[in-house]
């Protein structure tokens, strides 16, 4: 009896022992059928949570990496679409289909286009249809043209009544300078009869006779002139254009006296080389 009970003690013990020996110990202590790992894998086969973790961050960086080339091939195939299709809506544009030729006539067409484009829109704006037009007639009853604009009112030029002498005498000079002789001659007339400035006056009057070949009314004016003032500065061509006039009405004796007092009394001027080269073909 005593023996059976120390068997069976016995067994107990040991099967305690067995489960004890079963529990990983709390101690460091490990059965064989503890799983041991490395710093790779388990002795099982199993991957460590670390390395899964490793693993996992890694697969993760490098989709993103491929989703962010993928968007940027996407984004460069949509701008290239889009650019073709505002390719081909230009091409298909009214009047933009042409036979191929050279870029420098593609540019000249082109800015044809674009000239005739603005006539086109302008002549829209402006534009009266024919049913419009026959509206606007039959409202009105019949067709009036349009009156734009008025005649600007030119105001009265002031009479030469009105000027003053010295004014008439201005516009005389310079209306002689312009060779408007007849305009000149009515100022001339009224300054010499109203005495304001007589000798040259008649000087001008003699002149504007000379230059439209009236020589008989260039010698009356001149010999007035030189009686009045024969100290004036023109004086030298006043006398020679009085020899000439005396020479054009046939008096060549008196024209002769004119040339010689001429290069006596005015050597070096011009009137006087004049006077000479005159006097040598009398």
């Amino acid at each position: 009896m005593y023996k059976k009970l120390f068997c069976r003690s016995i067994l107990l013990i040991s099967g305690g022992a067995s489960i004890l020996l079963a529990e990983p110990s709390v101690y460091g202590y490990r059965d064989s059928s503890t799983p041991t790992y490395d710093n790779n894998s388990y002795s099982h086969g199993r991957t460590p949570a670390k390395v899964v973790i490793t693993q996992n961050r890694d697969n993760i960086v490098r989709l993103k990496r491929r989703i962010a080339e993928l968007e940027e091939r996407v984004d460069g195939l949509s701008s290239l679409v889009e650019g073709l299709s505002i390719t081909i809506n230009e091409l298909q544009a009214p009047g933009r289909l042409q036979p191929a030729s050279s870029g420098s006539s593609n540019t000249d067409n082109t800015a044809l286009l674009k000239e005739l484009g603005a006539m086109i829109d302008q002549i829209n704006e402006n534009y009266v249809s024919k049913e419009e037009l026959q509206k606007i007639l039959k409202s009105k009853g019949s067709y009036k043209v349009p009156v734009t604009s008025k005649k600007k009112s030119v105001p009265k030029e002031e009479s030469l009544s009105e000027k003053s002498n010295a004014k008439l005498y201005s516009e005389g000079v310079r209306l002689f300078n312009k060779k408007r002789y007849n305009e000149a001659k009515k100022r001339f007339t009224i300054t010499d009869t109203k005495g304001y400035k007589p000798a040259a006056s008649n000087y001008y009057l003699g002149e504007i006779a000379y230059y439209t070949k009236k020589y008989d009314d260039a010698i009356f004016y001149f010999k007035k002139s030189a009686g009045l003032y024969d100290q004036a500065s023109y004086i030298d061509t006043l006398l020679l254009h009085t020899g000439i006039s005396l020479e054009k009405t046939g008096d060549k004796a008196q024209a002769k006296a004119f040339y010689e007092n001429i290069i006596e009394n005015y050597a070096g001027k011009k009137s006087a080389k004049i006077a000479r080269e005159r006097l040598k073909k009398l």
